[in-house]
Parts: structure tokens; sequence; C-alpha cells
């Protein structure tokens, strides 16, 4: 589950903790945007994932957008005209968790919700927030939006998607006190309803990532009715509830999620044509990246959502016989450590694991140069608060037995959890395992089911665990989630009053500069606090067969899922 993001474990953001757009211009949200705007497009919240994450000095220049690599191999883009009908079966990395979005913690879950619910706002081909059942944003304070929405939209119930149905669903997430978005509705104070097209939503402060949050979590829109009929059993039945180019059709735990066209879907292509272009698409869940791959390359899957594995990523972007390309990736792979009890209640004990790791030797081994060494939740693909340059991007042995020195130990014995199904995750365990005993540390290696670690990490029975974050274009995504006092994904039970301020500063002021320094800063406490090690970031590589046209590869969603409605196959 990808804790926007773990390939290794990824949470909703999640986990791989859902999901993505660029800081810089302001959100272009809609077709108009009047009145004040954030100078910030921020991105979705990030995502746990299972799998290795996705990853992406001083703060750029406002305005600027999240780094786009060219692609290595031939780009899965269209070619000749779509094709309308056929069935899609994408391998993927993780079953779902849940379909309810005040609870789901994971990218696989929030993939399925993305092809059967409509958000209010989506990520395009440039990383922008812009409006997807939202047609126009007004600012008329810098604190209240007022959104008008699409006419005409219902939900596969025959229900209309109007504004009561928004204030219904928002207030779903600020109505339960166990609601994993609670950091994103913490700011709003009212919601009014003028008329059925028109919601008004007034905050208690300005908050510069609004928009990107509803891009994902809060801003799924379900049908009340449908919601209401279905109670508990939300979270494994989708029936009647989206108003998306797809509807919810089974769920066999652990084999497959299949979803079929919905004929009333409100999206045209730009020729006119009603979309989805495919008739069904089923998602099946391969935990380990060889199997996945194998299932590729036999025709048994047409795509991947998901990394290849980073041994094979060269011959996959080279092969002749599939359709694939390279972007960097948002996300990070991390070890959470529980500040909450022995041995890591300590700083000075985590400080000296940090600087034990030789990532470079990480990176390199686990993924084949398509990747990078990382020490902050920040990666490069986010340039205007990436922080280059810290004292773990070298392992040094000897200032981390001075670390725990300082601590009163020569020696520390702790567990790491880690998902028991990614051949990937485990190689890096093993290598961090070797690294460390140099320094004082024995580390046992606990495998164990995915879904079994990310509840762990929510009640604290771990001493460390390893997931991946699947990412966030803007810095509020990768920081907010994982450090703020009681935040939905602080795993690591960490909490420091000036950390919070700096990240309501992130928030609530609307100058890119200033919000940049408030990361620097934030980033600065990290390094020496550690309450969580990253350890490096991943390219995002999308893959397909042939066959398959203009199969997504961006940031509107998990490898940019949210976007198969546009995908077909050709004949």
């Amino acid at each position: 589950m990808k804790l926007s993001a773990i390939g290794p474990l990824v949470l909703a953001v999640g986990l791989f903790a859902t999901a993505c757009g660029p800081a810089g211009s302001p959100p272009a949200s809609t077709g108009a945007t009047t009145a004040a705007q954030p100078t910030t497009a921020a991105a979705p919240a990030a995502q746990p994932t299972s799998a290795a994450a996705q990853a992406t000095t001083a703060p750029a220049a406002a305005g600027a957008q999240p780094t786009v690599a060219a692609t290595t191999a031939a780009q899965t883009t269209a070619a000749g005209k779509p094709v309308k009908g056929g069935q899609l079966t994408v391998a993927t990395q993780r079953d779902a968790t849940t379909f309810d979005p005040t609870k789901s913690q994971d990218v696989y879950s929030n993939d399925i919700l993305s092809l059967v619910a409509d958000t209010l706002f989506e990520i395009d081909d440039k990383g922008q927030v812009v409006g997807r059942l939202v047609e126009k944003t007004e600012n008329p304070q810098p604190n209240v939006y007022v959104f008008t929405l699409k006419q005409g939209v219902k939900f596969q119930d025959g229900t209309p998607l109007d504004s009561t149905a928004v204030k219904f669903n928002i207030e779903r997430h600020i109505n339960d006190p166990k609601a994993t978005t609670t950091q994103d509705v913490k700011p709003i104070t009212d919601i009014q309803t003028p008329d059925p097209q028109t919601v008004q939503i007034t905050l208690s402060a300005p908050f510069a990532p609004f928009t990107s949050r509803l891009t994902t979590g809060v801003g799924f829109m379900l049908s009340p009715t449908a919601v209401q009929k279905l109670g508990d059993n939300l979270q494994r039945d989708l029936t009647g509830a989206g108003s998306g180019p797809f509807k919810f059709v089974s769920w066999e735990p652990d084999n497959q999620i299949t979803l079929e066209r919905n004929p009333d879907f409100w999206g045209k292509d730009a020729d006119g044509t009603q979309l989805p272009y495919l008739d069904k698409v089923i998602f099946k869940p391969f935990p380990d990246e060889n199997v996945r791959l194998t299932n590729l390359k036999t025709g048994d899957a047409d795509a991947m959502a998901g990394n290849p594995p980073p041994s094979q990523t060269d011959a996959v972007l080279q092969s002749p016989d599939l359709t694939s390309s390279e972007i960097p990736g948002l996300g990070f792979q991390f070890i959470d450590l529980n500040t909450s009890k022995p041995p890591f209640d300590n700083p000075a004990v985590r400080r000296a694991l940090a600087y034990s790791i030789d990532r470079a030797q990480i990176n390199q081994t686990v993924n084949f140069g398509h990747g990078n060494p990382l020490t902050l939740p920040i990666p490069p693909s986010v340039p205007w608060a990436y922080m280059k340059g810290t004292q773990y991007d070298t392992r040094d042995i000897d200032k981390a037995k001075q670390e725990l020195a300082s601590a009163g130990v020569s020696n520390v014995s702790f567990s790491m959890q880690i998902s028991n199904a990614s051949p990937q995750l485990q190689q890096v365990a093993e290598l961090m395992k070797d690294q460390i005993k140099d320094a004082g540390f024995d580390m046992d290696i606990q495998l164990i089911e995915f879904a079994t670690v990310v509840a762990n990490g929510n009640t604290g029975d771990y001493q460390a665990l390893c997931l991946g974050w699947s990412g966030s274009v803007d810095p509020d995504g990768n920081l907010y989630p994982l450090f703020y006092t009681g935040a939905g994904f602080n795993f690591a039970k960490y909490s420091n009053p000036a950390m919070d301020k700096l990240l309501d500063d992130g928030r609530t002021n609307l100058d890119q500069n200033t919000r940049a320094q408030a990361y620097m800063d934030a980033q600065k406490i990290l390094l020496q606090d550690q309450p969580t090690i990253v350890l490096y970031s991943q390219s995002q590589v999308s893959t397909a067969r042939k066959n398959v046209q203009n199969y997504p590869n961006n940031y509107n969603g998990w490898f940019g899922g949210r976007d198969i409605y546009k995908t077909w196959v050709s004949k």
C-alpha cells in the first residue's frame, strides 16, 4: 500500500499512501479561476506502496515544474485511431484492501476507486492540478473556495452528482475520527451548497495544497444513496457508487478485480467519441515483480502497474515486444523507526543507524541505476524544495559509533518488518543488515504480509518497518502525512512542535519561496531527529504489450492509472 507513496512497500498520498501535480504556477484547477490563488499547484497526497517506492540546493524559482526525463524507449502513446471494445488485464503489485475512501491507505485500492469514481480534481499531463468534476474555481478570499460542478453528471445508480453529494462525501471524512484523511479536512470550517451546481468551502486559513488534496482521498465522490445502501460492504463493493468510466463487477480477494465499461460515462475524447474505449479491465495482483513481468511477457497480462524488476528494466525498455517509458518518480523507499519505544526512542540511536547505511550501494545493487540514493523525503523531481547534500550521503561508521556512544550503548538489536512477497525488498533488507553490523547493529528481518506491516504501523506494534511512499509533487504530501503530530501515516509516532509549526507554515503561506524555506527548515530538523530513514527513489517505468495503445505513465494516480480509460487495445 504507497505509505500518495511500498514494490517493496507502498502506502496512500498513499502508501505504495494515492498518489500526484507540480509546484509552481497557480493550480489550473478549472477553466476559469478568479481572485487569490495559491502560487503552488500542490499535488495529491501520497500513498504507501509495497514495492520499492517511486522517486524523484536550494529551492528553485517559483513556477518550477517536476523534472521529467526523456523516455528511453518507445512511448506508450496512441498508434492510429482509437478502437472501442476489448479487455485489458493489468498485472499489479498488490490486491486492494478497501474501497472506502475514508479508510484507504494504499495506492492499489485507489487505482480501482479512480476508475469507478470521479474526483473533484485530477493531475494533467504537465503535472498541474486541474478540475475533473469541477468546471470552475473561484477564490473570493484566500481561504474560501467556490466550486462550480459539471452539469448532468450522474452516479451509476442514477442519482445526480450535485453539490449536496459533494458535501455528503467531504463530511464523511470530517465526521469520522478514524478517517485516514483527517489531516486533509482539518482546515475546513464550513461547507455551503447555494444551488445544485455550486459548493462553497471555507477554510480556517489559506491552505496552499487544498485542491491537490481533492485529487484523491477526500476528492473521491460516491453516491450518497449507494454509500448508505452498501453500509460496511462499501469496503468491498462499489456497485452503483461511482460516476467514473467503469462499473464495479466483482472482487475475488488475492485473485482479481473486474470492472466493466460504464455506457453512461460523461467523458468524451477530442473527437467526441464517448469514453472509455475498453469494455473491461481486470486487475490481477502479483506481489513478486518477476512473476508480474513473466505474466506480461507470456500474454497472461496486457500491462503492468508498477515497475519491472530493476535487474530487467534495461531489457524491458529495449524489448521489441513491449512498449515502455520511464519518467522520474515522485516517491521514495524508507524505514519507519518507532520513536515511542526502545531502541529508537533515542534520536542518537536513530542517527547512528542513518550513518551506518550505504545508500549508494543499495541503490546500485537493487535499482541498477534506475533510481537515486536519497536521505530526505523530498526527491530531486520536486526541485524547489529539494535539499542536496546531507551528512548521510556517505556511510560513516565512525560517526555511527560516536552516536551510539553518546546514547550510552555500543550494540543495538532490533527487528525490521518487511513484506514477505517482494524479492527486491528482501534484497534491500539483507544488504542493510550486512552494512549496519559494522556499527554495532544486529537486525532481525521479519517477513510478514504487507497488510500486516501497515496494520502494525498504525498500532505501533513494531520497532522498524520498511515501506514505500508514492510521492507528491508538492512537498506537503511527502512531509505532513508522515511527520505531523498525529497525522494519518505518522507510523513513527513522531512529535516535534517545531516541525508541526513549519509544516503548518508550508500549508498556510501561498508564496512559494516562503513555503520552500519552511520545507528546507523542516528537513533540517529531520536530519537531526531521523524518525524515518530514507533510502532511495526509483524511476517510474510504464510497460505494456505492443497491442496496448495509449497506456499511461504520468502522475494522475499511481503510474497514471486513472487515465486507463483512455487506453485501447488494437485489433
